[in-house]
């Protein structure tokens, strides 16, 4: 729990700088893109504190072009 909050207190540091000088270039697009990337990346490394497993990409990537292959083959 103490790990997860400091990281959360990190990554609140950090936004807040960024996101600072997003607000003063006028930048409201990569405001929304910034904080949703920083969620994912704060919730992943939050999974990955606990040790909760995180499914490869590349296991979709192949559970769906397999079929695609098997098609394109023949």
């Amino acid at each position: 729990m103490l790990k997860s909050l400091g990281l959360i207190l990190i990554y609140l540091a950090i936004s807040y700088f960024q996101i600072r000088q997003l607000i003063k270039d006028k930048m409201k697009r990569e405001i929304w893109i910034y904080s949703i990337i920083m969620l994912v990346v704060t919730g992943i490394t939050i999974a990955m504190i606990y040790k909760i497993p995180i499914p490869n990409p590349l296991n979709l990537i192949a559970f769906i072009l397999k079929p695609l292959t098997k098609i394109i083959s023949l």
